[in-house]
């Protein structure tokens, strides 16, 4: 029909017209409806293949995970209920990139798994590399081998409130290894790899001197390093800075190279109007970033009140003492809080600093 016809019977016919409106209305809806179907249909295959869901569907039955966590760092705990109460021996599968690796566990019973597995090549456990880790479990029955996908348990990040930390590195490599759950509910292990760092592994004080263990954590192997004492100065000012060569320490175990150094005390005793200064000490290996001393490799909320060293009076020189208040901040860098005593004064008993 042409559209000068159309208008005519539009016209002469209003009843007609009105009809004619609502088909084609009719049309234009269905088609908008088939086509949204199919741009829904379209974004939830893309979204189900990015999230992994089908894998998840395609894996097998699932076992609910009551508990998920890394206790000290680098020991894995897992406690899951089977839908099923199978028995067995069982492995914990650790799966990434096409990488499969398996760590045998206590044996299932009644459908019941508690599994403590450690991880890392420092304790001996599964070597497990840099990435996200998805963790199955295999269960080896009388019918055969079962495959489960482990769901949910871990804990909330911010929802623990106790004397340690969620998620410590490990004391012995430096590592992190992160319980988390997957966007499809998968237990999932964030595994990352040790930040640079120059962690203190002795700190020893005497009436005479100040000596500094310490071990190069995540640096590439080194053979020379020192230290800059660094005094805290005013926003724009200069402030003082010594720095001592750093002896070489062979320590079965370690972590890293290993260094002692002594505190420069003559040179920190003088200057600052006999007023109490603060001193930071870093770590220049060579070639590489300075690095600031402190302890860090531990499960510890707030070093300042738990890691507490007590000060002491030291001789500097035959005539003049300082006073050493050494403390380790928020952050766990450590601090030597140096203050020069007059001889006149009354040595004052050693106590710990707060």
């Amino acid at each position: 029909m042409n559209a000068s016809r159309y208008w005519r019977m539009a016209r002469s016919d209003p009843g007609w017209f009105a009809q004619r409106l609502r088909e084609e209305a009719e049309v234009r809806t269905v088609a908008a409806q088939r086509r949204i179907r199919r741009e829904t249909d379209d974004a939830v295959r893309v979204a189900v293949a990015r999230s992994g869901l089908a894998k998840v569907v395609a894996s097998g039955p699932s076992a609910e995970v009551s508990y998920f966590a890394v206790l000290d760092g680098c020991t894995l705990n897992l406690h899951a209920r089977l839908p099923e109460a199978v028995d067995g021996p069982a492995e914990l599968v650790f799966a990434r990139a096409g990488q499969r690796l398996r760590a045998p566990v206590d044996p299932v019973v009644a459908g019941e798994l508690t599994a403590t597995v450690p991880l890392g090549e420092a304790t001996g456990g599964v070597r497990l590399g840099r990435g996200g880790w998805r963790i199955g479990l295999q269960v080896h029955t009388a019918a055969g081998e079962r495959a489960f996908t482990l769901l949910g348990g871990a804990r909330v990040l911010g929802a623990w409130d106790g004397p340690t930390t969620l998620t410590p590195p490990c004391p012995l490599s430096g590592m992190r290894f992160v319980p988390e759950t997957s966007t499809t509910g998968m237990c999932l292990l964030r595994v990352s790899d040790p930040e640079p760092s120059a962690e203190i592994v002795g700190l020893d004080l005497t009436f005479a001197r100040i000596a500094v263990d310490f071990e190069l954590v995540g640096a590439s192997a080194t053979a020379q390093a020192a230290v800059r004492f660094q005094a805290r100065g005013k926003a724009g000012g200069s402030a003082s800075a010594h720095s001592v060569a750093a002896t070489p320490v062979e320590r079965p175990g370690a972590r890293g190279p290993g260094f002692r150094v002594t505190a420069p005390l003559g040179q920190m005793a003088s200057g600052g109007g006999g007023r109490e200064r603060l001193w930071h000490l870093f770590a220049e290996p060579s070639g590489e970033r300075p690095l600031r001393l402190g302890r860090r490799l531990h499960d510890v909320r707030d070093p300042r009140r738990t890691l507490r060293v007590a000060q002491r009076m030291l001789a500097v020189s035959p005539d003049a003492l300082l006073r050493v208040r050494p403390y380790y901040t928020g952050s766990g860098d450590l601090v030597l809080a140096c203050a020069p005593v007059p001889t006149s004064a009354p040595a004052a008993s050693p106590e710990v600093s707060s």
